[in-house]
Parts: C-alpha cells; sequence; structure tokens
C-alpha cells in the first residue's frame, strides 16, 4: 500500500506537505517513492527534482546514466548537478551543447568547476 503522503505529494505537489516534522530517513524514502513514481510516469523533471531534495545521489546519478545511454543529455545534466560529479557533469554538458542548451552546458560545466568552458558557454553562448 501506498504511503499516503506519497500520494498527496503525487496528487498536489510537494509543495502541498511539510516534510520538516519526518526524520530524515522517512523523508528520503517518502521523496524516493515519489521520483520513483514520476518517473515511470514520465514525468522526468519533478522526478530528478525530487529526487534531488531527498539528496539521494546515488538514484541521480544512476537515472543520468540512464538518460546519456538515451541520449537525454539535458535530463543526465539536470541529474549531475547536484551530485557534482565532474566527469559525468562534462559529459551531460558536451551533450548540452549538442542540443543547443547552452544555458544548461554552462550550468553543468560550472557544477563540474570546469570555470574555462563555462565562462566559455555564458559569454558567447548564453548571454551571460
Amino acid at each position: 500500500m501506498n504511503h499516503p503522503i506519497v500520494e498527496k505529494i503525487l496528487k498536489d505537489g510537494i509543495n502541498s506537505v511539510n516534510l520538516s516534522m519526518l526524520d530524515e530517513a522517512t523523508k528520503k524514502k517518502i521523496l524516493g517513492d515519489v521520483g520513483d513514481k514520476l518517473f515511470r510516469q514520465h514525468r522526468f523533471i519533478e522526478a530528478i527534482d525530487i529526487i534531488a531534495r531527498a539528496n539521494d545521489a546515488e538514484k541521480l546519478i544512476k537515472l543520468g546514466d540512464l538518460f546519456l545511454l538515451d541520449n537525454k543529455g539535458e535530463l543526465a545534466a539536470l541529474c549531475f548537478i547536484p551530485t557534482k560529479d565532474k566527469q559525468r557533469l562534462n559529459s551531460a554538458a558536451a551533450k548540452c551543447v549538442e542540443a543547443q542548451n547552452y544555458k544548461l552546458a554552462a550550468m553543468a560545466y560550472e557544477a563540474a568547476e570546469n570555470v574555462q568552458m563555462a565562462s566559455f558557454m555564458k559569454e558567447n553562448f548564453a548571454g551571460g
């Protein structure tokens, strides 16, 4: 049976509940369940956001790797940015450049601490 908080978040969004009264393990479990369900519903952006809120870097890396394999570099970048995994971020950023999403590429390069590429993207393509 699904946890009622999971169902509430799926129906009304993350801002519909206050998880501050829960311990970290319970919060991570609930948010992980929500993220899994959102992913299965192909609500990828929401799933990534929820999993990032759960601080589940391992799950973000697994999802990001799946997105990279599926040639979805922008979704991969969104997964990898919270993890600070430099190698994966640089790979995802390159895919973002291919997709002409220069702003996200710059964000990914910045998260990878690749200052030179982040600056190059911002100055030449992302307006800033």
